[in-house]
């Protein structure tokens, strides 16, 4: 319409500058303006049109710009809000993963105070998309009392609501965060408790270690004086041992006799044909004077008990041997007690004795040197 109106002011003024810059006024015309080659003729409402308009273009440039700075910003929030949603995620994650670690309440101390890092991080990203939030809406506001009689920005404002509406959407979970950050909080708290409880058993635990510690150290030393004990009981023996080999070494050499330091005790086997006759109870002249050496020596060791055992291969007695001794047992037991007679003629005393036929071989009785090994008679020098 303006360009009507202009196209048709021009024409008709035309026809009226043919006659030059004369200066002077038409009386139809309100303002006249000289130009080239003669007077150009303006209506004064022409004026107020140009003035209007170009004031509500500037007025609709503005509020364009307004818009698209209120889209730019919705934009920006909704990227907050998506990065918020992240940010839950990770958030969730580092919460399930310090539920696992919290299993171990000790290493968890460190643990629950970075989680309240983190909750405290949240919090802040959340407090700081209400203020863009509040921001978005004081331009909503704006926007709103600048476009009334505009049916255009009308239909830009109703999108930016729509907008607005998805972002207040995006304020509700950020108040689902605030609650899940609320939860966590509890969650710590009470893993914190937990905690508390599990430092007073660790208190409770630390004493009892520190008294099984002060009892560990009771029983090294009790340890430490009974290895000095078995030190010097096991020298004693040593020395017998040593009078022993002294006094019987052709014997030893020839096998007749065998002498071993062990465990405590101390073992001389002398064996059954050194000793007796085939089939007999009674001592050789040879047999009796080596046990008389040994009861030489031993009675020097009073602190010690002495035990003789006889021992036999597993052939069962024959003959006439079976009127005098049944079975293999009182042979052994015969054998044991004559024994010991020669040791006290030594000089030692108090000696027990046992028969164990063949219930305790040394070897295999399936040939005739094993069953000869077996066929012995023992003394053992124990504490």
């Amino acid at each position: 319409m303006l360009r009507v109106l202009r196209f048709t002011t021009v024409a008709t003024m035309t026809v009226m500058m043919a006659a030059g810059c004369s200066g002077q006024k038409i009386p139809t015309l309100k303002e006249a303006i000289c130009c080239d080659g003669g007077y150009e003729y303006r209506s004064a409402d022409r004026f107020a049109a140009e003035k209007a308009a170009a004031e509500r273009e500037a007025r609709i440039a503005a509020l364009e710009s307004d818009r698209q700075r209120l889209s730019d910003e919705l934009a920006a929030s909704k990227r907050e809000t998506a990065a918020l949603s992240d940010q839950v995620k990770s958030s969730e994650g580092q919460l399930a993963e310090r539920d696992r670690e919290l299993t171990s309440l000790r290493a968890s101390a460190g643990d629950s105070a970075q989680l309240a890092g983190q909750l405290s991080s949240a919090q802040g990203q959340s407090e700081r998309l209400a203020a863009e939030l509040a921001v978005s809406q004081a331009s909503v506001a704006t926007l709103q009392a600048g476009a009334g009689d505009k049916d255009k920005l009308a239909a830009e404002l109703a999108a930016t609501q729509a907008s607005l509406a998805a972002l207040q959407a995006g304020a509700g979970d950020k108040d689902k965060l605030a609650s899940e950050l609320a939860a966590a909080k509890q969650r710590n708290a009470e893993l914190e408790t937990q905690l508390a409880v599990a430092q007073g058993s660790g208190a409770d635990a630390n004493q009892r270690v520190a008294e099984l510690e002060k009892l560990l150290a009771a029983r090294d030393k009790e340890l430490a004086g009974l290895r000095g004990d078995l030190s010097a009981e096991m020298a004693k023996l040593k020395d017998a041992q040593r009078g022993v080999i002294r006094a019987l070494r052709p014997q030893i050499e020839k096998g007749a006799i065998m002498v071993d330091l062990n465990n405590e005790r101390l073992l001389i086997n002398l064996a059954s044909s050194y000793l007796f006759g085939s089939g007999e109870d009674q001592l050789k002249p040879a047999g009796t004077e080596a046990l008389k050496q040994v009861g030489g020596i031993l009675k020097d060791f009073p602190e010690y008990k002495v035990a003789v055992d006889g021992h036999t291969d597993d052939r069962p007695i024959r003959t006439e041997l079976k009127k005098k001794f049944p079975t293999n047992k009182e042979l052994s037991e015969a054998r044991a007690a004559n024994a010991a007679l020669a040791l006290g003629e030594g000089g030692l005393s108090a000696v027990t004795t046992h028969g164990y036929a063949e219930s305790q071989p040394v070897t295999p009785n399936t040939t005739d040197a094993g069953r000869a090994k077996n066929r012995r008679v023992e003394i053992r020098v124990t504490k």
